[in-house]
């Protein structure tokens, strides 16, 4: 076991946890500190929780469960899989390659958490909102500003979460604090009125060829060539994912290579009567990666390392889509998982500033296996435990 458990600053409990950005480590560390008696302030950018999973359609939760399908963390990771089950019957465990996911409704999952969140009195939502300044004193933040509809409000607090994906909190501190992302992103068309059986092997091979040829002989836009398909959740529903480059991305551009998309695909029997009945918002798999106390490294990952102050166990593949590659897809050693360290997740040189979730501190490729979703909730609900302080 190696690494020094972070000193915990003493805190006033008159000040709230303040924690940025609604996605799947936002809403975890909120729920967290929150049932460890916390007042907890959670802003959101937008007018919903959800982030990826329900903005961009995330539809296959990776990171919850271990190569043998059992899960790796207990606690609300757990209790979310418990949730998305009771809420829709078409949830369901299914293994993908050597990994297991969670086979969710986008939809379903926003409805789970909204109301999740809404069951605890002691977190304040507040939408459309951002933070647009803060104050320092040695190496504490000791007051921020926060932006909504116009309004400006000035917050005290405890702590500082950033759990916004792209390390926005942090950069308004110090842009040196942030390393970059280094990964395609993703535009997911989530179908509808397709066959059952359009997507079963060996159909779905076949069709995924028919696209990519079609690709490359221009009858299909050239943002179809690494396209993606999987099987829904509902026996009706197929996902289509797009993989760009997000610096260049070109919102009607992209809208137009999926109605492309989707005339193509009506040509096939099992998908003449098949609809775009969603389109995702762009994804970010890396948004920009902290500098924290500790930097996750690959050969963490591969080695199966383990720290004194383990935040959460992981072991989801190394799935980095390098921006002038492509996909790499490389699986850990059998049976193996690693630790995320909760330094990883804390802002080297501050004492209650912290991000969770896709914005830790770690090299690109450690980032590539520790961002999905289910490690996510796993990191927020150990930062949050921390800040309440229930953290072991």
């Amino acid at each position: 076991m190696n690494g020094i458990r972070p000193v915990r600053p003493s805190s006033d409990p008159s000040k709230p946890v303040v924690v940025v950005g609604a996605g799947a480590a936002g809403i975890s560390c909120a729920l967290s500190a929150a049932e460890a008696g916390s007042s907890v302030v959670l802003l959101e950018k937008s007018a919903e929780l959800g982030g990826t999973v329900s903005q961009a359609l995330i539809h296959t939760l990776g990171g919850l469960f271990d190569d043998q399908g059992n899960l790796l963390n207990t606690g609300l990771p757990a209790e979310l899989a418990e949730r998305l089950s009771q809420a829709c019957p078409y949830t369901k465990q299914r293994r993908i390659g050597k990994t297991w996911v969670l086979d969710v409704d986008p939809a379903k999952y926003a409805n789970v958490i909204t109301d999740w969140v809404a069951s605890k009195p002691n977190i304040d939502i507040v939408f459309h909102a951002s933070v647009t300044k803060l104050s320092i004193h040695a190496g504490q933040i000791g007051q921020i500003t926060i932006s909504s509809n116009g309004n400006f409000d000035s917050v005290q607090p405890a702590a500082v979460v950033d759990a916004t994906g792209d390390a926005n909190v942090v950069r308004l501190v110090d842009a040196e604090r942030v390393a970059n992302g280094a990964a395609l992103g993703g535009v997911i068309l989530q179908l509808r009125g397709v066959a059952t059986d359009a997507l079963r092997f060996p159909n779905g091979v076949a069709l995924l060829m028919d696209i990519r040829k079609a690709a490359e002989s221009h009858q299909l836009p050239p943002e179809c060539l690494t396209l993606w398909l999987d099987t829904g959740v509902y026996p009706d529903e197929a996902y289509a994912k797009f993989n760009v480059t997000p610096d260049n991305y070109d919102a009607t551009a992209m809208q137009a290579a999926a109605e492309r998309l989707l005339a193509f695909l009506q040509t096939k029997p099992a998908f003449c009567q098949a609809f775009i009945n969603a389109q995702g918002r762009l994804g970010i798999r890396d948004g920009g990666r902290i500098k924290g106390d500790y930097c996750l490294t690959e050969a963490d990952i591969k080695s199966g390392k383990q720290f004194t102050d383990r935040a959460c166990r992981a072991c989801w593949p190394i799935e980095h889509w390098h921006p002038g590659k492509g996909l790499n897809l490389e699986y850990l050693p059998a049976g193996s998982t690693y630790d995320i360290p909760l330094r990883s997740l804390k802002v080297a040189g501050f004492t209650n500033l912290w991000a969770v979730g896709k914005c830790l501190s770690a090299e690109p490729r450690a980032q590539a296996s520790a961002r999905v979703v289910g490690t996510c909730w796993a990191m927020g609900e150990a930062v949050g435990k921390y800040l309440g302080g229930n953290w072991q």
